[in-house]
């Protein structure tokens, strides 16, 4: 990958690490002073609220980042393109803001305030550009404003909220630092585009057919991610919400070290497939690249996460021994999404195979909804993981088999084997430390630091390329 692409992986993952502390530190003191059970309440409103979001955003996300990196080379059409977009964003999400409004005070009877305030946060989906940025590969400005949101949202948090009944200073909390950032935001388009008057009819014309054909996908994916939580708070109970939301970010927050990767590389297939005559060559070995380093990354979390996860609940969240199992039973989405995210997001979309994407992620999405039926009335939030783990795997195996005779992945590259040796040497390493150590914020350092050790010495040993690659640019520059 050429020096933009690190620049803009580096300030994603700076920003990705943010996301993983930040929650790290606040999640046992909102368990603590505002309960697990008024949270998911809240989680549990943000989850139907979400999915007004989904409708009025459609693919707007993905294909506002595609159609930007599309003509970034041409200011004209940059500034075209944008302001079409996002009026039609505009438009759409008042739409969706009044339906969601309106949904609340025909269903909602307990609760109803937070149901009702929680719905102001669409405010700051109705006017986030991020797509903006990342299609003209800025990454910069979208990283630095996004940890100051984070930093100021956490730290007035955990000034302000000390007991249940502050829950409404915590969501208003929230909202504030989303629209806060958005408003930043507006300050940096100004070095990008100007104003331009845009017919809104014609805006619909042009991107309403293509977002649409991105939401289905869409629509799908959230299928086995939002409709998890909504499932197990109509079928199961609001505290298992929260169990199964802080298990399952707990996963995840490895994978923005993986696919902050797809972020950054799709705009650069877009701009390629579009602009390059030899865009094929190029893409498959991008593509392979990204595929190691996502395997190189996604085994020895996926493994090292299941080995600590019990000792690591037990002082983190000692109230809550449910959360290890559910990580244990989780982890291995790890995999799945750092495979798909390849697969899907970084070859897939950029190409415009959206049909075929859609597919796959609806051949996931149904698997999800029909496990979910079954387990989570009986299971709450066990059966939720159970159904989104099956899932994953589908979506990751059905992409990959379509794109398969399309780019080739050399799969039987030497570097995988290293990862998995040195993910079965490092897993023995950690599990033996966790049974001849007692349970301590310290200890468990010490198994994180001796597991990354034991891998970084297996792939130092072995010469692992990608590795070794780095480490020879650190030294001719140095």
């Amino acid at each position: 990958m050429d020096k933009k692409l690190i620049k803009n992986y580096i300030y994603n993952i700076l920003y990705q690490m943010v996301k993983i502390i930040l929650p790290f530190i606040l999640v046992p003191y909102t368990y603590k002073h505002i309960t697990p059970k008024v949270l998911g309440t809240y989680n549990f409103a943000g989850s139907i609220m979400q999915w007004f979001i989904l409708f009025g955003i459609l693919g707007i996300n993905t294909y506002g980042n595609r159609e930007i990196a599309k003509v970034r080379d041409n200011k004209d059409k940059l500034n075209k393109t944008f302001f079409e977009i996002f009026f039609m964003q505009i438009s759409n999400m008042l739409i969706a803001m009044a339906a969601y409004y309106l949904y609340i005070n025909l269903t909602v009877h307990d609760n109803k305030l937070i149901f009702l305030i929680t719905g102001i946060t669409m405010f700051a989906s109705m006017l986030d550009v991020t797509w903006f940025f990342y299609g003209v590969e800025d990454f910069k400005k979208v990283s630095i404003r996004n940890v100051i949101v984070k930093i100021l949202g956490v730290s007035l948090i955990m000034l302000i909220c000390k007991n249940p009944e502050d829950i409404y200073k915590y969501i208003i909390i929230n909202i504030s630092s989303e629209l806060i950032g958005q408003g930043i935001m507006f300050f940096e388009l100004g070095k990008y585009i100007k104003i331009q008057k845009i017919s809104l009819k014609e805006a619909y014309h042009n991107h309403f057919k293509a977002t649409f054909a991105l939401f289905v996908p869409t629509i799908a994916i959230s299928i086995y991610t939002m409709l998890d939580q909504t499932m197990i708070g109509y079928l199961y109970s609001d505290e298992h919400v929260s169990y199964y939301l802080s298990s399952m970010n707990i996963v995840k927050m490895f994978l923005y070290f993986i696919t902050s990767i797809g972020a950054v590389v799709l705009p650069r297939v877009t701009n390629s497939f579009y602009n390059d005559e030899n865009w094929k060559n190029n893409t498959s070995q991008l593509l392979n690249n990204t595929m190691r380093i996502a395997m190189l990354l996604a085994l020895p979390m996926c493994f090292g996460m299941m080995m600590i996860s019990k000792n690591f609940i037990s002082w983190y969240l000692p109230d809550t021994p449910i959360i290890s199992d559910l990580i244990i039973f989780a982890c291995p989405i790890i995999i799945f999404i750092s495979m798909s995210n390849v697969t899907g997001i970084q070859y897939m979309v950029p190409t415009g195979m959206y049909d075929k994407y859609s597919k796959s992620v609806i051949a996931g999405a149904t698997i999800n909804l029909i496990i979910n039926l079954l387990l989570i009335p009986k299971y709450g939030a066990y059966g939720a993981v159970v159904g989104s783990l099956i899932a994953e795997f589908t979506v990751t195996l059905v992409q990959y088999l379509m794109i398969k005779n399309e780019t080739k992945f050399n799969l039987k590259n030497r570097s995988y084997l290293i990862y998995i040796i040195g993910t079965i040497l490092m897993s023995l390493g950690v599990f033996a430390l966790t049974k001849l150590l007692s349970v301590s914020m310290l200890n468990t350092f010490i198994e994180v630091f001796v597991g990354i050790a034991i891998y970084g010495l297996v792939l130092l040993i072995c010469k692992e390329e990608i590795l070794f690659n780095l480490l020879n640019k650190i030294r001719s520059r140095n």
